[in-house]
Order: structure tokens, then sequence, then C-alpha cells
């Protein structure tokens, strides 16, 4: 890490302390919502890989009174106030999506995640991984999203990256690929942010 990648990182950081966020990557989605309006009052959001809950955290104020927070990960996560539950399942098990069908009182508005595979430092399997979980992060979503609803994920440019900015397109009416300031430069990481969920029939009936 460079000189002014390193200070990025600790500003950050620090400033993720400061303001109670359990890491920098809250900057990451309040940057995403600025640009995107993506989280209105009333929200039924689900946080796909939520620990340590930096985005659930973010979701949580600007819910307000009548939304909802559903946090989903492997790893436990601290309670947070406000109208949050926890989930945990695993991501890429078929369970998953039954478990957060269960938990929801309506179909959701966003599902977003900034979840990552861990990492073994080999690039290109690194990246299939990180490109396994966000397509069983999309299935997920085409089961739970209400039709017009938004979807944002973490991926890594590689091989595979255009296929699944394809996929995207063929379910959302706008994809947008963008990499927040919070992210650092040297690092390969892009947010794909889909808006307007094309339900199965509406996807149908634009096909015939």
């Amino acid at each position: 890490m460079g000189f002014v990648e390193k200070r990025k990182s600790e500003f950050f950081y620090k400033k993720a302390k400061a303001e109670k966020y359990r890491a920098r990557s809250a900057y990451k989605l309040l940057e995403l919502q600025k640009k995107f309006h993506l989280i209105k009052e009333g929200s039924v959001v689900v946080d796909c890989g939520a620990a340590p809950g930096s985005w659930s955290q973010v979701a949580l104020e600007f819910i307000g009174r009548t939304g909802l927070v559903i946090g989903v990960d492997i790893l436990p996560i601290a309670a947070l106030e406000g109208n949050f539950v926890f989930l945990r399942a695993d991501l890429t098990k078929p369970t998953a999506a039954e478990k957060i069908k269960q938990a929801l009182p309506r179909p959701a508005d966003l599902v977003m995640s900034d979840a990552a595979p861990e990492f073994s430092g080999i690039r290109t399997r690194d990246i299939g991984l990180a490109m396994d979980l966000n397509r069983a992060i999309l299935e997920i979503a085409k089961e739970i999203l209400k039709s017009g609803g938004n979807f944002v994920c973490k991926s890594f440019q590689g091989p595979e990256f255009q296929d699944f900015v394809k996929e995207l397109k063929e379910n959302f009416a706008e994809v947008n690929i963008t990499k927040p300031a919070a992210s650092l430069k040297e690092s390969s990481e892009m947010y794909l942010v889909g808006l307007k969920f094309k339900r199965e029939s509406a996807r149908t009936e634009q096909k015939g």
C-alpha cells in the first residue's frame, strides 16, 4: 500500500471510530446512498454478509421507525439499536433464502452486500470465489426483492465480471458500476448497483 493510500485508509478508519461505525466500509454505503437514494424511510433492507454490521448501521439511519433491516451472515453480529433482525446463515446454501423469506414482513426494497469470501492470496481463485458469492446473493435477491426494488454488491474485476454485469442488466432496468472514495485505488473492488428490479413476469413480457 502506497503512502497516499495508507493515509486514506487511516483517515476513514479514524473517522469510523469517531462516528461509531463498526468499519470504514460504512462510508462506501453512505456515498452510494447519496448517489442512488437506495434506502428510504420505511424501506425493508436485507444486508447479505452483514458482519461486523457497518452497512446495517447506515441503513438503520435511513429507514426510520417503520422500516426494517435484516442482517444475514455466517458470523455473529453484536446487537444494533433500531429495527434490526440478525439471521445466521450461509449465503451460498439454498436454506439462506428460505430463512430470509420467513423473516420478511413483505418483499424487500433493497438487497445489499459488502461481502467477500475469505481470500487465499491466489488472485484468480479469490476472484472466482467472490463471483460465486455475488451470484448466490443475486439469486437470493431475485427471490425476495419487490418489483422495482434495488440491489447493490461488492464485486471484483476479473474474467467473469462482464458476464455478471450482463446478468444484472437482464434483471434490473438500470445497472451502474462505481467505486466509492472510501475504496482503496489499488483494490480491484467495484460496486455494482442494480435499480428497478424486473420480476420474472415483467422480463417475460419484455422478451415477448
